[in-house]
């Protein structure tokens, strides 16, 4: 018995933290396809339910900038209300259209989200055990 093939499975990732959103299949590109990759800017499940009530702040490399800068691996999920109190207008608005913001770890040190070493200073993994939409909206 032999084993098929998989060279044409592949994972898309969510633009926005990295994880996986859902598995990729394409024969035609077997053995060319990216196994990890992203496709698309569309977010996960995770990051809209985050989006839908607050921002992503993603840490950046300093000095990076545009569309895609190199991300650090710091994803903080902050309520609108709270985004008020932390940016002023020309930024504010557009932050609050877009839910994103890329910020450098600088930065994101001085607002006092993460230490020195690049790590978080508040941790809250309980997102990835809960299973209701509303559950998650609640922890936020």
């Amino acid at each position: 018995m032999t084993e098929e093939n998989k060279d044409y499975v592949g994972m898309a990732n969510c633009f926005f933290c990295g994880e996986v959103k859902h598995i990729v299949m394409n024969k035609y590109l077997k053995k060319t396809f990216t196994k990890n990759a992203v496709y698309d800017k569309e977010p996960c499940e995770n990051c809209k339910l985050v989006m839908e009530v607050g921002v992503l702040f993603i840490g950046v490399k300093d000095g990076e900038s545009g569309e895609n800068p190199y991300r650090t691996g710091q994803i903080i999920g902050i309520k609108d209300k709270a985004v008020k109190e932390m940016i002023q207008e020309p930024l504010l608005s557009e932050v609050l259209k877009k839910k994103i913001c890329f910020v450098e770890e600088k930065v994101l040190n001085q607002m006092g989200l993460i230490n020195k070493k690049g790590d978080l200073k508040y941790k809250n993994n309980q997102l990835k055990s809960l299973k209701k939409k509303s559950d998650i909206l609640k922890k936020l």
